[in-house]
């Protein structure tokens, strides 16, 4: 429905977690991946200046928690750090080594180094071939299996939902991940009120590209068999949730002249509603029922040896 294809798939729900996976995936799942699909998008790259880089990794440190006085200045000169809120809760630095899965062709990668982060790689298997830019961040066509070396951060920004065998992908990032490195997992979550609403209208059901609709009952399973743990869940739904849900309940696809998406305003709900879900997105994730989250995961820690 994001394309307007109509195209219908089955799904089951898994009765011991209610983890929603399609029954068979695509031979040609590429079709879905159109170069208009949203991670396929380039980034606007600044041109490297090393005075502004040095000044802005001060201002990063700043905002990271390490308070200095060139930061504090460069903050009050330029104004703060536009960058979202949990890389304050992952404890990194400018020079953390910092790993995006699925990352398309490296739009958050970019906004990471123009803010002054330096060590900064991405993969996506999906890509036509490599992209090293200028400002020294590397997209590499990898997939998951190809990597190797160990990172402070691995992030997976709404990509996990699209991998085959989440388990082995899990044990997978977990060798790339440093002892004390976090892994970030954003995805839409079927625990939701949203799956409950609007089941096969649900607009981040996202058929056939999702071919897992996790819950936090089902990454707490995964993250235990690949010897991980979830140490924080953080709903970050949007009204996403439900403009986009109520379009598909009326035939209404996201690419659609109709659609509020890329529409600065919407012949379909009026400013009223629009406010609505908004109010609606913030109190679901309040309660822990929003649509999509963000989960922090670490490495178990080791066990201790039996006292005889």
């Amino acid at each position: 429905m994001m394309f307007g294809l109509r195209d219908t798939f089955e799904y089951f729900e898994c009765h011991r977690c209610g983890c929603l996976q399609i029954s068979e995936i695509p031979v040609d799942l590429g079709k879905y991946y159109p170069p208009e699909y949203y991670s396929f998008w380039r980034p606007r790259i600044e041109k490297p200046n090393p005075i502004k880089m040095l000044a802005k990794m001060y201002r990063l440190r700043h905002f990271l928690n390490d308070r200095n006085l060139v930061g504090l200045v460069a903050t009050k000169l330029k104004g703060p750090v536009l960058l979202p809120g949990w890389l304050k809760k992952v404890n990194v630095t400018p020079k953390s080594r910092i790993l995006d899965v699925g990352c398309g062709y490296g739009n958050l990668l970019n906004r990471l180094r123009a803010e002054g982060f330096s060590s900064l790689l991405g993969i996506d298997p999906y890509l036509p071939g490599d992209e090293i830019y200028e400002n020294g961040v590397r997209v590499l066509k990898r997939r998951l299996e190809e990597m190797k070396g160990e990172f402070d951060l691995i992030m997976l920004h709404h990509s996990f939902e699209h991998m085959p065998d989440p388990l082995h992908a899990l044990v997978t990032l977990s060798g790339l991940l440093a002892r004390d490195g976090v892994m970030l997992i954003r995805i839409p979550v079927a625990s939701s009120y949203a799956w409950r609403r609007y089941r096969t209208n649900w607009v981040q059901l996202d058929a056939p590209r999702h071919l897992y609709l996790h819950t936090v009952e089902s990454i707490k399973i995964l993250a235990n068999a690949a010897g991980l743990q979830p140490v924080d869940i953080e709903y970050d739904s949007s009204s996403f949730q439900f403009w986009g849900s109520e379009q598909y309940e009326r035939d209404i696809p996201l690419n659609d002249p109709l659609s509020l998406s890329g529409n600065a305003g919407s012949p379909i709900f009026t400013q009223e509603q629009l406010a609505e879900f908004a109010r609606g997105a913030t109190e679901l994730n309040s309660k822990g029922e929003g649509d999509q989250a963000c989960f922090y995961i670490r490495k178990q820690p080791p066990a201790r040896p039996a006292v005889l």
